[in-house]
């Protein structure tokens, strides 16, 4: 049997964009927005925003299918988002994460922090891993807000 175990680790990532904080809460609140630019485009089998609703999205194939498995726990307009989520890589999950989106209005724009506590499991993922893997999803968000437009 593989050896268990947990790393624990938080990260803080904080961003600010060009878009209301209603734009950025539709682009995490719309399966049509949130699909371009998260998780590589792949299509949600269940996009359910609400609290208490679930998301799951699934992408890769074979050792390489990852899932992202969503409850989400409080939902603010306009002001925050809590869920907690699981991951799976090749069906074998590896690594179960509580995250917070917070927006504040900034000027004529958004500031936006993302607060995630995860605990990764088995060596299988790694913070810096997520915190990358989340970096570069804020990237997308943000391209995606500047190809919408103004405000």
């Amino acid at each position: 049997m593989a050896e268990r175990s947990i790393a624990h680790g938080t990260f803080v990532l904080e961003r600010i964009y060009a878009a209301s904080p209603s734009r950025v809460f539709r682009a995490w609140a719309d399966p049509a927005i949130k699909q371009r630019w998260f998780g590589g485009g792949a299509a949600p089998k269940i996009f359910e925003f609400r609290e208490g609703g679930r998301e799951l999205v699934e992408s890769g194939e074979g050792e390489f299918q990852f899932g992202f498995d969503v409850r989400y726990e409080d939902i603010v307009e306009n002001n925050r988002i809590i869920y907690t989520y699981y991951m799976t890589m090749g069906g074998q999950r590896i690594s179960v994460s509580v995250a917070a989106i917070e927006l504040f209005a900034e000027g004529d724009g958004t500031r936006m922090t993302v607060t995630e506590h995860g605990c990764f499991l088995d060596g299988l993922d790694k913070m810096e891993q997520r915190r990358r893997g989340t970096e570069q999803l804020l990237a997308a968000l943000g391209d995606e807000l500047a190809r919408q437009g103004a405000n």
